[in-house]
């Protein structure tokens, strides 16, 4: 699926049952996240190794990176091995309540705290496109930060405002 396949699709799910969303969202934002990360592991070494004099900026990615990637890897997991097939379990019964709105929240926590990381990348990834805009692997570091983040917000808000009210009975 190529990303205007992925931007026609998207603009149909709230049409979708939840199990279609939820495919949507493996199949190309998972899959999508799971490989640019790695991409960005390699950018962050390659310019690590190749620069003589990195931005710092560089270097406070580098450090916060490999939290940041094992996080998100994990709550990838987390979506693919427990939130996900539970939903498929769920439906879209609203009487499981409580225990709905006790995983949604863990999510949400989780989101939040993915999005504040985020934000902070994408800042590292805009002053690292400005000081090393020349420089090829730090302007492909800064374009892969930048396509991660967007492809980020898209998910979250699949799943904030499209997948957890069904499951709370909200839509």
């Amino acid at each position: 699926m190529n990303q205007t396949d992925a931007f026609v699709m998207g603009q149909h799910l709230p049409k979708f049952g939840n199990l279609q969303v939820i495919s949507y969202l493996v199949t190309t934002h998972h899959d999508f996240t799971r490989h640019i990360m790695e991409e960005i592991s390699e950018l962050i070494y390659l310019a690590r190794r190749e620069m003589v004099n990195p931005p710092e900026e560089l270097s406070e990615l580098s450090a916060m990176w490999q939290q940041y990637h094992q996080g998100m890897l994990e709550h990838l997991r987390e979506e693919e091995e427990i939130l996900f097939p539970w939903i498929e379990r769920q439906g879209q019964a609203a009487e499981a309540g409580a225990v709905v709105d006790d995983q949604i929240k863990h999510m949400l926590v989780e989101h939040k705290h993915h999005e504040e990381s985020m934000e902070r990348v994408k800042m590292l990834a805009d002053q690292l496109s400005e000081k090393g805009g020349y420089i090829p692997v730090l302007a492909r570091l800064a374009y892969k930060l930048k396509q991660l983040n967007t492809d980020l917000k898209e998910h979250m808000e699949i799943e904030t405002g499209l997948l957890f009210p069904r499951m709370q009975g909200k839509s």
